[in-house]
């Protein structure tokens, strides 16, 4: 038994020796604690929002998880697809149209820089084409931006649009991704990207997706439902915005509203809702934005701190009444310049063309028939109150009758007379 037991206490030393060296190491260090789930960081996004088909698209910024809105505007363009270039910090979006209708030539591309100024940038065309042709983005509902790349969807194919200023195939279509399956690609209205992963997150809404958040790999166009994630069954989800932790999705009709929900992206709970609006026939959003500077807390302490006195001699008088123009934002320096057929925002809108409806049938109109043409062999009915009634015709007749035969008496007794004064005169004749 002394043996066993000092072989037992050379094992011990030696396990406690190589436990000692493992924990030196951080091999045997508890493994950390869930962490809870924060509280979601603020996310300001763009959405673009249409009452219906065709423009104008109303654009406002939401704060969320607050749902509050913090400025509406309301743009001249049919807008969806858009994406927000944190590099540029601008926003761009596939048009359709104006309020004047569709493009000759398809989809255009639009910019829409902080102040909200929307500027066509003319034909979204093919890498390497020198004539406009039709653009292959056009009726496309779903857009996010990753660096340079701009990734549309349209149909079941994803289009790699070059949005460097600086690049030969600026807003052009330089690669196509068939996506797999379409069963699910088509049911998703809107994606946004993750920078950890490079895939596209949406929200497919067909039969087989059942309003599940997917993901989407650009490069081999894999389409492959998240596990646990999933929004209100429903209408379409037309705009997804990734924020830490979370993600945002607007459903276009939630009954007789439009609803924005929030997701906790590691399945910690349900969808929420945050926002609501009107129903919508498309929606889109692009985010979560820079957050501008607060304005007018640098320059008002100079202006006051110097000196209570009016603007130097140099500034006329009537400058502090032309500040309010001023306020507008100039266009940026490297911005091109809008097409030559600037889209006439003041016409009605005329996208989709309403139905004309069919003239009425031409009166069949009955002709009177005129006194002077012969009566049928057999009376109609009296078709106006001028004709006169058959009794009249009868009346006529017997009458006519009636005169022949007295004319008739009349003659036999003027013959009878002539007669009779003849041979009255002869025999007078004889007695003289």
């Amino acid at each position: 038994m002394t043996g066993t037991r000092a072989r037992w206490a050379a094992m011990l030393g030696v396990a406690v020796a190589v436990s000692a060296l493992l924990a030196a190491t951080g091999w045997l260090a508890p493994p950390a604690a869930k962490q809870p789930t924060q509280a979601p960081r603020t996310c300001t996004i763009l959405q673009a929002e249409n009452v219906r088909e065709g423009a104008p698209t109303t654009l406002r910024l939401l704060a969320l998880p607050a749902g509050t809105t913090r400025r509406v505007t309301q743009a001249g363009y049919w807008i969806n697809a858009m994406g927000y270039s944190a590099a540029q910090d601008v926003v761009y979006g596939v048009a359709d149209g104006t309020r004047a209708g569709r493009y000759g030539h398809g989809a255009h591309a639009v910019r829409i820089d902080a102040a909200g100024v929307v500027t066509d940038l003319g034909v979204i065309g093919r890498a390497g084409a020198h004539h406009p042709v039709w653009s292959l983005v056009t009726g496309a509902t779903a857009g996010a931006i990753d660096g340079g790349r701009w990734y549309v969807r349209q149909g079941s194919d994803l289009y790699t649009v070059d949005i460097d200023p600086a690049g030969q195939d600026y807003l052009r279509v330089v690669h196509r991704t068939p996506l797999r399956p379409v069963s699910l690609a088509v049911g998703v209205d809107d994606f946004a990207v993750d920078p950890a992963d490079g895939l596209l997150y949406g929200v497919s809404t067909t039969s087989r997706g059942d309003s599940s958040v997917v993901a989407i790999d650009p490069v081999s166009g894999r389409v492959a439902v998240v596990p646990g994630l999933r929004f209100p069954a429903g209408g379409a989800y037309g705009a997804v915005v990734l924020a830490p932790g979370t993600i945002y999705a607007t459903a276009n009709q939630a009954g007789r509203r439009s609803v924005t929900y929030r997701l906790p992206r590691d399945g910690s709970g349900p969808a929420v809702e945050v926002a609501s609006g009107p129903p919508l026939v498309s929606s889109d959003a692009a985010g979560c934005l820079a957050e501008a500077a607060p304005p007018s807390t640098t320059q008002p302490p100079p202006s006051t701190t110097q000196s209570p006195q009016p603007p130097p001699s140099t500034t006329p008088p009537s400058s502090p009444t032309r500040q309010p123009p001023v306020t507008q934002p100039p266009a940026p320096s490297a911005e091109p310049p809008p097409p030559s057929q600037g889209p006439p925002v003041e016409q009605p809108v005329a996208v989709p063309p309403a139905p004309v409806a069919a003239p009425p049938p031409a009166p069949v109109v009955t002709p009177t028939p005129s006194a002077s043409a012969p009566p049928p062999p057999t009376p109609p009915p009296p078709s106006s109150p001028h004709v006169r009634p058959t009794q009249k015709a009868q009346f006529v007749a017997s009458d006519s009758g009636k005169r022949t035969a007295e004319k008739r008496r009349w003659g036999l007794t003027a013959l009878i007379l002539v007669l009779g004064g003849g041979a009255a005169v002869g025999h007078g004749r004889r007695h003289r």
